[in-house]
């Protein structure tokens, strides 16, 4: 048993780390853990679990980022499905190893392709791809306004779409 550095009155077994799972999907079961077995904030747990898991696996910087994002889409993922109620009615009638074990097999069993994609199809409503930024969507508008320009009737038609959009939204 090792104890958690940012709670200390927290104990909790890492033993299933470095099994070749991926490192978002320790992160979020420790994190899930914390959530059912100990009071205050998620956002706390998250943080948490992803310094003991980076402390005990001596992860990048970068990596430990994009994991720490992707343990995030799996814990949504376990609300959003049910899952995490689930497993935390088993809780009330067994041992706190049960929860564990079953919040492990929970992730063994899920995508993280899958959570990630709904994830961005949810957030985006596309498939993938980084969202808009105020610069990307102006060079999207430069670049059709050079379509338009080069004599491309679409981009007319969309500019004109733009046009009146903006025209409804100020008015």
């Amino acid at each position: 048993m090792e104890k958690s550095q940012f709670r200390p009155e927290v104990s909790v077994d890492i033993g299933k780390v470095g099994h070749g799972r991926s490192f978002a999907k320790d992160i979020a079961e420790l994190a899930l853990f914390l959530d059912l077995t100990e009071a205050g904030d998620p956002a706390g747990h998250l943080e948490a679990a992803a310094a003991e898991v980076a402390n005990d696996r001596h992860i990048p910087a970068t990596t430990l980022k994009r994991s720490a994002s992707e343990a995030r889409a799996l814990i949504e993922h376990a609300h959003e499905s049910g899952a995490l109620r689930r497993i935390e009615a088993r809780r009330e009638a067994g041992a706190d190893w049960d929860v564990r074990h079953a919040l492990s097999a929970w992730l063994d069993d899920t995508s993280l392709p899958a959570v990630l994609k709904q994830r961005a199809l949810r957030l985006n409503r596309s498939r993938g791809g980084r969202p808009p930024t105020k610069a990307r969507t102006l060079r999207a508008v430069e670049e059709l306004v050079e379509y338009a320009r080069a004599g491309s009737p679409g981009a007319r038609d969309e500019l004109r779409s733009i046009r009146a959009l903006i025209a409804r939204d100020l008015a």
